[in-house]
């Protein structure tokens, strides 16, 4: 073992720089924070840089599923600052596709006419293959939030990769899905019973059914009699619905004819005090149906402390216990950890 392997994920000790970074651009890391792992401390000749493209904006799930051009051309970008610093001589490709990235109508994936939207891919840890998402990467996109991967959702999948048994076999209904990454993630490597997504924007559930059947082609549709649920698929050995979930009429939803949840889990839900009201019901009613044996996991980027210890406090009055786990470190799924506050909280009945 080289000297500097015991600080790394053992992910990452037999992997190459090219596959780490690799890895890094799929997903969109932001460029400032993308970890070069040597790549880029010495001249790359042109083989090198052909390598490297092959591995990133030619990747073949690239040219499929293209990442937004505004990002591949600050990849790019970079890298032939990085090059010029040393005097090194540019192969012809990367300048054919930065300027390719430069023209317009580019910033549109090549085969979805969705304006503003493009993919992410993340390769999960283990070699359990790969979540491919379409999503925004606007802030506020079409009046909702709920369009882009956040980075508590990021968060909670580390949570979740290193607490297994929580989770592997359950029947999990996920608050505020967004565009699937947390749920996607336990579908494909925990084989959970059943799990619910759900959302209650039009344009997040299109896009969340279109992230489902995009890493599910080969699953089963099922029929399913509520017609709060537009999307219930079966893997094989999980049950996967997407569910029009609005808190405020939680009581009319017919939740329970589909789910009995073991597990609820949710990520960037409790931004809006407005909204506490409503998730509380909610959480309520939930609890009700598993008898309160059931657990709630909630990742949330601490944005306004007064806020989040609004929601916490409304918990301990409605008699939920909660208990603040060790926020995972970012590992796999590649989130700014230094200028997010991400806490992780699991919760209960404490009464149960």
């Amino acid at each position: 073992m080289k000297p500097n392997d015991a600080l790394k994920p053992a992910d990452e000790i037999d992997e190459s720089p090219l596959k780490l970074v690799s890895k890094q651009f799929l997903c969109c890391t932001p460029i400032r924070l993308i970890r070069w792992h040597g790549l880029l401390e010495h001249e790359l000749n042109w083989d090198e840089q052909a390598t490297l493209l092959d591995t990133t904006v030619d990747h073949p799930l690239v040219q499929r599923y293209p990442l937004s051009a505004e990002y591949q051309a600050a990849f790019l970008k970079y890298i032939i600052a990085q090059l010029s610093s040393m005097n090194a001589e540019h192969h012809d490709r990367l300048m054919e596709k930065y300027c390719a990235m430069l023209s317009p109508g580019t910033e549109l994936p090549l085969d979805d006419p969705s304006i503003g939207l493009s993919y992410k891919h993340y390769e999960l840890p283990h070699g359990q293959g790969v979540i491919s998402l379409k999503e925004s990467g606007a802030f506020v996109s079409e009046g909702t939030t709920g369009l882009c991967s956040w980075q508590a959702a990021k968060a909670l999948c580390e949570h979740i990769s290193n607490n297994r048994d929580d989770f592997h076999g359950r029947n999990i209904l996920e608050l505020g899905s967004g565009v699937g990454l947390s749920s996607i993630y336990l579908a494909k490597c925990y084989e959970p019973s059943i799990i619910v997504m759900s959302d209650c924007h039009s344009s997040v559930l299109s896009a969340l059914k279109d992230n489902v059947r995009l890493n599910f082609p080969n699953a089963a549709p099922v029929e399913c009699d509520n017609p709060l649920v537009s999307l219930l698929l079966d893997s094989g050995n999980t049950l996967m619905g997407v569910m029009d979930l609005d808190w405020q009429y939680i009581s009319a939803s017919n939740l329970s004819q589909l789910i009995e949840p073991d597990v609820i889990v949710a990520a960037d839900i409790v931004y809006d005090h407005t909204l506490f009201p409503a998730l509380l019901s909610t959480l309520n009613y939930i609890f009700c149906l598993s008898h309160n044996r059931c657990k709630f996991v909630l990742a949330c980027t601490e944005r306004n402390q007064d806020t989040l210890n609004e929601f916490l406090q409304l918990l301990i009055t409605a008699k939920f216990r909660i208990n603040e786990e060790t926020v995972s470190p970012s590992r796999h799924f590649h989130w700014d950890s230094s200028a997010s506050n991400i806490r992780i909280f699991t919760i209960s009945r404490a009464f149960s």
